[in-house]
């Protein structure tokens, strides 16, 4: 490969980062864009519902931001900014009550492209961190 193919290459890959740093900086979230995922953790606790919905809305993790929220069908959406990493995600938090407590489901997409252990990380940082706050265990991953 000669230096000219080589710098067009450089100069294409350049673009391409630049073009997902701005997509994933510019994308906004919703419960109606970003639906529960495939990819789920559960994370099981003995609080009420109502507890934990007001726990994961009003004390997010640090590092999480609300993005969405849906009271009346207990649905929440939080994101994470972009990192050295990561180019950020949306984790789609359903609260449903159960006869012993309540479960949290969490789902996880990114705001660009991204697959593998990166986002399990996320994902599992995300369901320690509500576990630790509402008093519960992650059950799933």
């Amino acid at each position: 490969m000669d230096i000219v193919t080589f710098l067009l290459a450089l100069l294409g890959a350049a673009a391409g980062v630049t073009v997902l740093v701005l997509f994933a900086l510019r994308r906004k979230g919703s419960l109606t864009t970003v639906p529960m995922t495939k990819r789920r953790c559960v994370v099981r606790t003995g609080a009420p519902p109502q507890h934990v919905y007001g726990w994961v809305t009003q004390h997010c993790p640090p590092g999480f931001s609300v993005a969405d929220a849906d009271p009346g069908r207990g649905m929440v959406l939080l994101e994470s900014g972009m990192s050295a990493t990561t180019w950020g995600f949306f984790y789609p938090v359903l609260v449903t009550p159960e006869p012993t407590g309540t479960r949290v489901e969490l789902g996880i997409k990114s705001k660009a492209i991204q697959y593998g252990p990166l986002v399990t990380r996320q994902h599992r940082k995300l369901a320690d961190a509500l576990a630790a706050l509402t008093h519960g265990r992650v059950e799933a991953s």
